[in-house]
């Protein structure tokens, strides 16, 4: 017997090789789909984070950028987008409790002057949280239904248009009796 002769043994199956092949195919075939679906949807949540961000709404933006911190599928640009971006969310809301802690010290000292103007304006106030927000909403309600009310009051206290008995050309003059 030459060892180039074919021994009759057992012969391999044919079934068993069609099964790990099919397996192999079907495995890396839903991988490669899993990956796919996940790489389109981390890149839409961050275009939609984005275009939340360049709108102006930080915090739901912020919100979407905390959850694609982890997601693996983004480049490293989006990666860095988001980290850059998350630290300008951070400063904005520090900026707004800072503004907010500092006008609450004024209106503790009873220097409540041009307080509610300053609130009114602040650019970011869903970035406040909620008993920030009912607070700087309580004083400019205040402030303005304060200067409603002295504008009201400012008519009453001007003088009485001159009456119509009065001579002409001596306008604002009293009436004689």
């Amino acid at each position: 017997m030459s060892f180039l002769e074919k021994e009759e043994g057992e012969k391999a199956s044919t079934f068993w090789d069609w099964v790990v092949g099919i397996g192999l195919v079907v495995v890396i075939g839903g991988f490669t789909v899993f990956y796919q679906y996940q790489k389109r949807s981390s890149t839409s949540r961050f275009h939609e984070a984005d275009s939340l961000y360049q709108a102006g709404n930080f915090k739901d933006a912020g919100k979407l950028y905390e959850e694609l911190k982890s997601a693996q599928y983004l480049t490293t640009k989006d990666d860095s987008t988001i980290y850059a971006r998350l630290d300008a969310i951070e400063t904005i809301q520090e900026t707004q409790n800072a503004l907010v802690a500092a006008a609450r010290k004024k209106a503790a000292a009873g220097d409540s002057t041009r307080l509610a103007p300053v609130l009114g304006r602040l650019p970011h106030k869903e970035m406040l949280s909620e008993e920030d927000k009912a607070w700087v909403d309580s004083v400019v309600a205040g402030e303005s239904s304060a200067s409603k009310g002295s504008a009201a009051a400012a008519p009453a206290s001007m003088p009485a248009p001159a009456s119509a008995s009065a001579k002409p050309g001596k306008a604002g003059a009293p009436a004689k009796p």
